[in-house]
């Protein structure tokens, strides 16, 4: 997926919010799956943007994202640097401070010779960092004081203000023990890349699992940070959590054991149906029920095929020769009937046609070979051979090609 954009599109505030907020998930598994800590767990949007836990020590993870192809760098003067500030300060209360690391992590740049420099290292000194930081904050407090005093509009630094003066109510001794556990992180991979980057980091599994199996891995995240919003599970996704899901998508791909994504899923409400599947079923007479069941399975097969084809690269040869076996099944019963009712009525015609689409709708699926060793799911071949009916490459009534010349 890729969530390159317009600029129009990227201006827009429910856009950017979308977007930052599914980075912080992404940015959260690529965190987990990285550790190297067995006991490391992360949590989203409790403490922080992303909230990590590494041997029992937390780090608190702002997060500042951007598909700007050149975003602003960081400064003094960002304003991204102080409403962090103030997102931290703020938690302060609620944590052990000798135990938490902080990290702003953003996808702007950090110009060389910055003064923000000392925070790409942990061990660095922060001593001339604390006074230039002291200084900036008074100076904005000061300028808005003066401005806000002389009646002038728009007054200065608003998005600053808050940061700054949370920043200079904090004692010295906070201000050193804070500073001393803030890193920064800047040129940070986009939304685009980290999704990449998930999928490189899997090492452990085979070059040709990689992809499907990180596909799968962050649809499953998705669905865990949304339960453990809604406390359907606990708020912490631990990394032994993570691996175990691993292994078992590298078993089932292995195993090839497909799973049936659309099994007890039904059509959206605004679905249109090709038209073909209803042109077809039509001339052998089915009931209305039937064009509508055929018409949900034919949904359900050609999401499914999607969804494969999308995550596996190999899947689409696979599904091919598959449609190719299906015609081979469906000719050995539609061909005789073609061929014996040549000079038949037309009602003996549909009758013989209509027995064709039943068996391919009830009988098919137990009677032929299914598509993987462990399907069993029957709205795939019931499904197929609609998606088959659409393209015309297979039909119901014996003169259905003859019946259909001209039919789009």
């Amino acid at each position: 997926m890729n969530f390159a954009t317009t600029a129009e599109n990227r201006g827009h505030s429910a856009v950017d919010a979308a977007l930052g907020f599914y980075y912080q998930s992404l940015y959260g598994l690529l965190a987990i799956v990285n550790a190297t800590e067995d006991d490391a767990t992360v949590c989203l949007e409790r403490l922080d943007d992303v909230e990590i836990v590494l041997n029992g020590r937390p780090l608190l993870v702002q997060l500042k994202h951007s598909l700007s192809m050149k975003p602003a760098a960081v400064s003094l003067a960002s304003v991204a640097l102080w409403k962090t500030l103030r997102a931290w300060i703020d938690v302060l209360p609620k944590v052990s401070l000798d135990d938490t690391r902080f990290q702003l992590v953003t996808v702007a740049t950090l110009p060389s010779g910055s003064v923000l420099a000392p925070l790409l290292d942990e061990k660095a000194s922060r001593a001339n960092l604390l006074t230039l930081l002291e200084a900036e904050a008074q100076r904005v407090v000061n300028e808005h004081s003066l401005a806000k005093k002389n009646g002038k509009n728009p007054l200065p630094h608003i998005e600053r203000l808050a940061g700054c003066s949370a920043y200079l109510n904090l004692s010295s001794v906070i201000r050193e023990k804070l500073l001393a556990r803030v890193t920064i992180h800047p040129a940070a991979n986009d939304i685009n890349k980290i999704q990449r980057k998930i999928t490189t980091t899997l090492t452990m599994f085979p070059p040709d699992q990689r992809e499907a199996i990180s596909q799968r891995l962050m649809e499953w995240w998705d669905l865990q940070i949304v339960y453990s919003f809604c406390a359907k599970r606990d708020r912490f996704i631990t990394k032994l959590e993570v691996q175990q899901r691993m292994i078992e998508m590298a078993g089932e791909l292995s195993r090839d054991e497909l799973l049936a994504d659309f099994q007890f899923d039904a059509p959206p409400d605004d679905h249109s149906p090709p038209s073909m599947i209803a042109t077809q079923l039509e001339l052998v007479s089915c009931t209305k029920s039937e064009i509508r069941s055929a018409q949900r399975e034919e949904w359900k097969a050609r999401s499914q095929r999607h969804k494969w084809m999308t995550e596996r690269a190999d899947m689409a040869g696979r599904i091919h020769r598959y449609d190719q076996y299906l015609v081979q099944e469906w000719g050995d019963r539609h061909e005789p009937v073609a061929e014996q009712h040549q000079s038949a009525a037309e009602d003996t015609k549909r009758a013989a046609g209509l027995q064709i689409f039943r068996w391919s709708f009830s009988q098919a699926h137990q009677e032929i070979d299914p598509f993987a060793k462990n399907w069993s799911a029957s709205y795939y071949v019931r499904g197929t051979y609609q998606v088959l009916a659409v393209e015309k490459t297979v039909g119901w009534h014996p003169d259905y090609i003859a019946l259909l010349k001209g039919h789009p």
